[in-house]
């Protein structure tokens, strides 16, 4: 049993994985207890990996402890509880802070504080759940050089992003006060899936409770006439219902979910004439694109998720059955995760993704422009970026007028882009602020890349290819002027995707559909050379970089040809190309490593990959929807799924993805 003293005030605190109240109730005698309860619909440690629980007593802190690496082997489980015993004055206020993040403990991520006394002659439950739909609803605060604040204990101070006395509740700012006397009596049954809390209780399995869900649209229009009326159309029947996330909760093989507790205010209810009623912020996040929408399943009569339950249903959610998972002190493991075999989402319900890149701190990608019914591009493309084990994506620039490629400084941590309708290179941190316009008036810039302090772009209208060096930091840096790298013969028009290291910078020249009028260049030693002429759209373009950080050779994929070529840099042999596979249909990506060549196959919906040295192709992955850009760190591959095409009515699809598979 932890205790810890303030001035006259005594009281005992602990944090189980295991339920305890009877150890609990021990030390007070016949005091009354406060169980607070911490759940959570989220992915442990993909969407949150660290909690701070802190508690005060008339302003003096009386518990305050951090919990790091949820989900992983010797953590804490969840459900969890902390017991805290009736103070000598039962009317001084209790305030219990819970603090959630990602990627360490001052990655904050979101905010619960509740505000209420400690009840006598009975133990009360008080939930405090750490939820999908408040993810965003705190931040670390910061002085003007952008530094953390921290607390004399080293803690960093935490921005609310409610107004003062209110807190996060399922995405809305609710008053933070509770009374003690609504609350219920604990009841550990209530907390741990009916069990004691030693993994003998059920859990709700997500993935395989909504295997064989329906996908339905919230009412956006009712929403829009008064923003606190959230419905869907539900059916008959007791149901399941889980949002469908981009990244965030429980992700199987192709959707990601966050389950919601049936008849609650900050879960789903049904009501009369099959409404189902949901969290304001649902229809709010559904209009700004952040939802594809909600899953709706049968719910099961029954108690139990165990062998004998039927293929897609379960028994209704509840805050008595939490979820199940690594992280889980209820249902003995019980858990349906993505095969890792198979590719793995790091997000999903994408629109058009058409370009990728990969760096220590994540993936960035660009979530692709839709158009209007003159085919005029509309200004609604998106760069994201997520961590490398997935999660609901940061959009680092919205409302972007056709953004296409993207390069990555980790030094500067910046995100950079070009945007091809309003003619203009952008900038953003990788943290997440306002994006700016680094250079503008250009010629619909197309393909970037960044290497030695530089970037380097091609411009698809005006046929140039242009390289100017950064300065500055972090957010205020800057673009010199811009060199133009000469072509190497008039006759090359369209340059596309260009890669850069060391002294080389090579690019595409994608030439006309239908023709063999493409061709690929290479600039190295101050020198423009044309690599190969009379390429069938060649289009997707990789260096194979040696371990000093210099081009040894060049790879291209021709969309139209179906072949992968490739020309060393360097020796007597330099600049001189080669068919490496050929009869690979369209090849919409390809990326290099030590040992293998990999592209994609937008036809046949393959990843695929052969040795640098020659072989016979390997196809990893199949079935997937025209896969795309690709690329690779030293464990894991990684690709985008463009999508299903539009349907005539222009409407986006939303089946693309951001894929990743172990090598």
């Amino acid at each position: 049993m932890r205790t810890k003293r303030t001035s006259s005030v005594s009281m005992a605190a602990a944090f189980l994985s295991l339920a305890g109240a009877a150890a609990v109730a021990s030390c007070g005698g016949e005091k009354g207890q406060l169980m607070v309860v911490f759940q959570t619909d989220m992915s442990l440690p993909k969407d949150i990996d660290t909690i701070r629980v802190e508690a005060t007593l008339e302003g003096s802190i009386v518990y305050d402890q951090t919990f790091e690496r949820l989900g992983g082997e010797g953590s804490i489980r969840l459900p969890a509880t902390l017991g805290f015993l009736t103070p000598d004055d039962p009317a001084q206020p209790l305030r219990v802070r819970v603090i959630a993040s990602r990627g360490g403990k001052d990655g904050v991520r979101l905010l619960r504080e509740v505000l209420t006394t400690v009840p006598e002659g009975r133990t009360a439950t008080l939930h405090m759940p750490i939820q999908f739909l408040c993810d965003g609803s705190a931040e670390v605060e910061r002085d003007e050089q952008g530094n953390a604040r921290r607390d004399a204990q080293g803690n960093v101070l935490v921005k609310n992003s409610c107004p003062e006395g209110q807190s996060c509740v399922a995405g809305s700012c609710v008053p933070r006060e509770v009374d003690s006397r609504d609350l219920p009596e604990f009841e550990v049954e209530a907390v741990f899936g009916g069990g004691a809390g030693d993994s003998d209780g059920l859990c709700f399995d997500t993935v395989r409770c909504f295997a064989a869900s329906s996908s339905a649209p919230v009412d956006l229009a009712r929403f829009a006439a008064d923003p606190s009326d959230c419905v869907a159309s539900a059916p008959s029947g007791d149901v399941n219902v889980a949002l469908l996330t981009q990244g965030g909760g429980i992700c199987g093989e192709s959707a990601c979910f966050v389950p919601l507790d049936a008849e609650s205010e900050a879960g789903f209810r049904v009501e009369e004439g099959n409404v189902l009623r949901l969290p304001p912020e649902v229809c709010k996040r559904a209009a700004e694109g952040k939802l594809a929408g909600i899953a709706i399943a049968l719910a099961e009569a029954g108690p139990g998720v165990g062998a004998g339950a039927s293929a897609g249903t379960c028994r209704k959610k509840g805050m008595d059955l939490p979820t199940c998972g690594p992280w889980s002190a209820s249902g003995g493991g019980a858990y349906t995760g993505p095969d890792a075999s198979a590719p793995i989402p790091v997000a999903v319900a994408q629109v058009h993704p058409v370009s990728l890149r990969v760096a220590a701190g994540g993936v960035a990608w660009i979530s692709g422009t839709t158009f209007d019914d003159d085919g005029t591009a509309l200004a609604d493309g998106e760069l994201k970026t997520a961590p490398q084990g997935g999660g609901e994506p940061l959009v680092l620039g919205a409302g972007q007028a056709s953004p296409r490629d993207l390069a990555i400084d980790e030094a500067r941590q910046l995100a950079f882009w070009t945007n091809a309708a309003a003619g203009t290179l952008m900038v953003a941190p990788l943290a997440g602020g306002e994006p700016r316009v680094l250079l503008a008036d250009r010629k619909q810039p197309e393909g970037l890349s960044l290497s030695g302090g530089a970037l380097t772009w091609t411009e698809l209208w005006g046929g140039g290819v242009f390289r100017a060096a950064l300065s500055g930091e972090g957010a205020e840096v800057e673009l010199g002027t811009p060199e133009d790298l000469a072509s190497p013969g008039p006759e090359f028009a369209s340059p596309y995707r260009v890669v850069s290291a060391g002294d080389a910078v090579c690019w595409t020249y994608q030439g006309t559909l239908g023709r063999a009028d493409g061709a690929v260049a290479c600039r190295v030693g101050g020198e423009t050379l044309t690599i190969a002429a009379e390429q069938l759209t060649p289009r997707e373009i990789a260096l194979d970089v040696d371990a000093q950080g210099n081009a040894a050779a060049v790879y291209w994929a021709s969309f139209e040809g179906g072949s992968v070529f490739r020309a060393d840099l360097s020796g007597e042999a330099a600049f001189e190309h080669e068919e490496i596979v050929s009869d690979q249909g369209q090849l919409n990506g390809v990326a290099v490593d030590a040992e293998h060549v990999y592209w994609t196959r937008r036809d046949e919906g393959t990843v695929v990959r052969m040795p640098k040295g020659g072989g016979e192709p390997e196809v990893l992955a199949s079935q997937q929807t025209r896969p795309g850009d690709i690329a690779v760190d030293e464990t894991t591959v990684y690709w985008i799924n463009e999508g299903s095409p539009d349907p005539e009515d222009g409407a986006p699809v939303k089946d693309g993805a951001v894929l990743k598979l172990a090598k």
